[in-house]
C-alpha cells in the first residue's frame, strides 16, 4: 500500500539515506572473537552511556531480554514481572519455557508497580518448597500502558527495595532514549540502579537490526560467550553493519525523537473527543486508542482504517494503537487525523460515549 500512512510501529521504517551511506562504508571484522571495531566501538558507547561496565549488542531486544533473564536468575526461581509488560506478553512466555522462571506479576496502572505489593511478593511465604524470587523486571517507557514514562525516582527506588531483599533488576528500556529526551535526562539517570537493562536501536532510532545488553562484565560476557551459542544467535557476522548504523543512530537520530512525541500529542489531540474513543495523552511517541465507549471491537477500527489507507496495531480486543517515526511527518499526521475521525463516525453509534 505505496499510498498509506504506516503507524503500527517505528520498527517498519527504512534507515535514512545517510545511514544507509555509513553502513555501506563500513568496516567489519570477526565480532565473535571481538575484531569488529565498530561493534566494540557500540557496546563501550552503550556501557558508558548507561553507567554499566560492559553492553553486548545483540539482533533483538527480545534476545537481549532473553539473555538477561538467563544470567540474573536460576531456574526454578520467582521473577516479580509488572503484569503487562512487553517481557511477559509479546516474548512467547520464553521466562518459563526456556528460562523455567516462575512470573509474579504484579498490576499498575502506568508501569510503576506498587512497592508495597513488590514488596508483599518477595516475602510471601507457603512452606519449605517455596520458590526464591530473584529478579525483579520493570518496562521503560511502558507499551501497553501507552508509552508511559517510568520515573527515576520510582527505579531508584524498586531498585533499592529489590536490592535489599537479594533480587537483582532488569529493565526492558527497548525505547529508553525516548524517555531520556521526554524528560531531558541522560539515560544513565534511568540505569544506574538496575543490574541489567535492554535498550534496542532498531525502534525509534531507525537501525536495521540489533539491541543491546547492558550490565556487569560478568553478566555480559557469560551471556557473550555462553548464552548465544545455547540460542543460536553467536554469528552475527558482518555485525558492523548493523553497529556502524546504530553509531550514526545515536549521533543523528536521538534528539530527533522530540518530533515523534510532539507528533503523537499532534495526533492525540486531533482524534480525542471522537464518538466512542478514549485516548491517552501521550508521554512519549504511542497513541493507544480505547474503543471501549463505542460498543465495538478495536478490530473493526483497525479494518476501516487500512481501507482507509492508515495503518494501526491491534493490542487487546478493545484497544489499537498508533505510533510515530521518523518516516511520518506533520502532513501524515493531519491525514491521519481526518481518517480516523471519519471511521469514528462511521462505526460508533449515535450517542456514544467520548
Amino acid at each position: 500500500m505505496p499510498d498509506s500512512i504506516d503507524l503500527r510501529s517505528e520498527v517498519v521504517t527504512r534507515p535514512t539515506a545517510a545511514m544507509w551511506q555509513v553502513m555501506s562504508g563500513a568496516e567489519t571484522g570477526w565480532a565473535q572473537k571481538g575484531e569488529d571495531p565498530y561493534v566494540n566501538r557500540l557496546e563501550q558507547r552503550m556501557a558508558e552511556e548507561t553507567g554499566m561496565e560492559a553492553s553486548l549488542f545483540v539482533f533483538t531486544a527480545s534476545l537481549a531480554n532473553l539473555l538477561a533473564l538467563l544470567y540474573t536468575a536460576n531456574r526454578g526461581d520467582h521473577v516479580v514481572v509488572e503484569a503487562d509488560m512487553h517481557l511477559v506478553w509479546i516474548e512467547g512466555w520464553n521466562l518459563s519455557s526456556i528460562c523455567g522462571l516462575y512470573p509474579r506479576p504484579v498490576h499498575s496502572t502506568r508501569g510503576e508497580m506498587p512497592l508495597d505489593e513488590v514488596e508483599k511478593t518477595l516475602t510471601a511465604w507457603r512452606g519449605p518448597a517455596t520458590p526464591t524470587p530473584s529478579l525483579v523486571c520493570v518496562e521503560n517507557p511502558h507499551n501497553d500502558h501507552g508509552g508511559t514514562i517510568v520515573s527515576a525516582e520510582y527505579i531508584a527506588d524498586l531498585a533499592a527495595l529489590a536490592h535489599r531483599h537479594g533480587c537483582r533488576v532488569h529493565m526492558d528500556g527497548a525505547r529508553l532514549h525516548n524517555v531520556a529526551v521526554a524528560t531531558g535526562r541522560p539515560l544513565a539517570d534511568f540505569t544506574r540502579h538496575l543490574d541489567t537493562v535492554t535498550i534496542s536501536v532498531n525502534k525509534g532510532l531507525g537501525v536495521p537490526v540489533g539491541a543491546l545488553l547492558c550490565g556487569s562484565r560478568s553478566t555480559i560476557e557469560r551471556a557473550r560467550s555462553q548464552g548465544l551459542r545455547w540460542l543460536g544467535a553467536a554469528g552475527m557476522h558482518r555485525g558492523g553493519i548493523f553497529a556502524a548504523a546504530a553509531l550514526h543512530a545515536l549521533d543523528t537520530m536521538v534528539d530527533r525523537l522530540g518530533d515523534d512525541h510532539r507528533r503523537a500529542r499532534m495526533l492525540a489531540d486531533g482524534i480525542r473527543g471522537a464518538a466512542g474513543f478514549d485516548v491517552n495523552h501521550p508521554e512519549t511517541n504511542l497513541v493507544k486508542v480505547d474503543t471501549t465507549p463505542s460498543g465495538r471491537g478495536a478490530q473493526d477500527f483497525v479494518s476501516a482504517l487500512e481501507e482507509r489507507g492508515v495503518r494501526s496495531t491491534l493490542r487487546e480486543p478493545g484497544v489499537f494503537k498508533l505510533m510515530t517515526h521518523h518516516e511520518i511527518d506533520d502532513a501524515d499526521i493531519l491525514r491521519a487525523v481526518t481518517e480516523v475521525r471519519a471511521v469514528a463516525e462511521e462505526l460508533a453509534p449515535a450517542g456514544a460515549v467520548t
